[in-house]
């Protein structure tokens, strides 16, 4: 699996407004083949920055993911990150 790793200058918005962009941003993404799960968050200690990650079940697919926002986003920083090992709480 990959994930698709993003970080964004955005404008400071209210909390409702930033749930609606991201709810809309996750349901684009969550259209895309190979989508596994994704995050979108405000950076807490800059609200100026916005980050995203998703994940994706091939390296294919990532790079297409990676495509599509570049075409469409403007001022997005991504990278691609292959995972090696996942951890989950013991429970």
């Amino acid at each position: 699996m990959f994930i698709v790793i993003g970080e964004q200058r955005a404008d400071v918005i209210g909390p409702d407004e930033r749930h609606v962009q991201f709810s809309h941003m996750a349901e684009v993404t969550r259209q895309a083949p190979g989508f596994v799960r994704g995050w979108w968050g405000v950076d807490q200690d800059d609200p100026g920055l916005v980050h995203v990650l998703t994940v994706l079940d091939t390296h294919e697919h990532a790079e297409a993911v990676r495509r599509m926002v570049e075409e469409h986003v403007t001022g997005v920083r991504l990278r691609l990150m292959e995972i090696d090992v996942e951890a989950e709480a013991e429970r």
